[in-house]
């Protein structure tokens, strides 16, 4: 399955700058034309959509070269129609046009709670947000990437005072922010005074991205994809990033670390945190013995967690042990496959569902557990206790299947 890993740390993102890498990555040469014919033929506009080979500070790259002249959107509603004609001109299938509505419905939303209901489209009022949109999805359906894992690095936001309707503001504009802020899209410092990231560069992002990760993930690179923007930044290439790689375990993923020593707690104290921390959305949470400062016996406490929860997570540490400091670091999980399959167990001439947690890694067998909730009830309707149905049901279903009893 092919996987995409978007690199914006160096120069942010626009919808421009991701259709060309794509159109770098890929090759393609059908996208333009009938992108091109598409917004002729269905918008009130005249289009000119050419790629073009360029360099950035020595690195080559594509650059969008785009002209256009008709009327801008007045709302999000004829944004979304002029969507939906081309999206449907390019037949492109319902879920991908379902999720170039949701990159509107983003936009939109975005605009409205800056201007407080008041709805203002603004610099994404154009035909060229649809031209990115449209361009941007269309490739990841073609070539399949919509199937796969698409992870993203941080985003460059910049620093640069930007002109608009508003007058100057600074970046990132009001629009990108509320985008960034609602979707917890991390962000990565950078020096230069630009804007860096667009309302829709960032509002594709929100709506294609699988994962949104920190470091590069184990993997190998096959191929990439360079996109660049119009302006020359002062240190950096103006240029996005695009690889297509293949992970090198299917079965891995990504979580951040916690962890706090801990001498001046008690084990109730301790407990409670644990529980905190797994209601609060921890991934594991778990206490080893350890021996503190000057010699005292002390415990460590651990918590996983998804990438991008880390401070807050280390807030709730804080606060449910008292600690005044947590380490993090980044880990790599190794996850076993887990799928349910249910079977019927025959006790006292009686069938009863029961559901088997299969799990299996590299396509060989982990684990086969009986659901213990089915045993509980089980157990209440015979008077046998669950270790004996458990026994009863390894012996009755962990067969070959043409030889176990009747399934669901």
């Amino acid at each position: 399955m092919k996987s995409l890993l978007i690199d914006p740390r160096m120069a942010g993102v626009a919808g421009d700058m991701l259709l060309s890498a794509l159109l770098d990555l890929t090759g393609d040469q059908e996208c333009l034309p009938l992108l091109s014919k598409a917004v002729c033929e269905l918008t009130h506009c005249t289009a000119s959509i050419k790629a073009l080979h360029t360099t950035s500070m020595g690195i080559g790259a594509i650059k969008m070269d785009i002209g256009l002249k008709g009327e801008r959107f007045a709302s999000a509603e004829d944004l979304a129609r002029a969507f939906k004609n081309i999206s449907n001109f390019m037949e492109m299938s319902p879920t991908v046009i379902d999720k170039g509505l949701e990159v509107i419905s983003v936009l939109a939303e975005a605009e409205s709670a800056v201007h407080e209901g008041h709805y203002h489209l603004h610099e994404v009022g154009s035909v060229d947000t649809v031209i990115d949109i449209a361009g941007v999805l269309w490739l990841l359906d073609k070539y399949e990437f919509m199937d796969g894992q698409i992870s993203c690095l941080p985003v460059a936001v910049g620093n640069g005072i930007i002109s608009m309707d508003h007058g100057k503001i600074p970046s990132p504009a009001p629009a990108t922010l509320e985008i960034l802020c609602k979707r917890a899209i991390p962000i990565a410092s950078s020096t230069e005074k630009f804007e860096l990231a667009t309302p829709t560069g960032v509002a594709l992002l929100a709506c294609i991205v699988d994962d949104f990760i920190k470091i590069y993930p184990t993997s190998t690179p096959l191929k990439t994809g360079q996109g660049a923007g119009n302006a020359e930044l002062e240190s950096s290439p103006n240029i996005i990033r695009i690889i297509e790689n293949i992970s090198s375990c299917e079965n891995i993923e990504q979580a951040i670390l916690l962890e706090t020593l801990i001498d001046d707690a008690s084990g109730e104290i301790l407990g409670h945190a644990l529980n905190e921390m797994l209601d609060a959305g921890a991934l594991d949470a778990y206490i080893t013995p350890a021996t503190g400062k000057k010699n005292r016996p002390a415990h460590l406490v651990s918590v996983l967690c998804v990438p991008g929860e880390e401070r807050e997570m280390s807030c709730k540490l804080m606060q449910q042990t008292g600690s005044i400091g947590v380490r993090t670091r980044a880990v790599d999980r190794f996850m076993a496959e887990r799928k349910v399959d249910k079977y019927k167990v025959e006790i006292n001439d009686t069938k009863y569902p029961i559901r088997i947690k299969i799990s299996t890694f590299d396509q060989h067998l982990i684990s086969r557990k009986p659901e213990f909730d089915d045993l509980i009830e089980i157990s209440k309707q015979t008077g046998l206790s669950p270790r004996i149905i458990s026994e009863e049901v390894k012996r009755q279903c962990f067969l070959p299947i043409k030889d176990s009893n009747e399934r669901d």
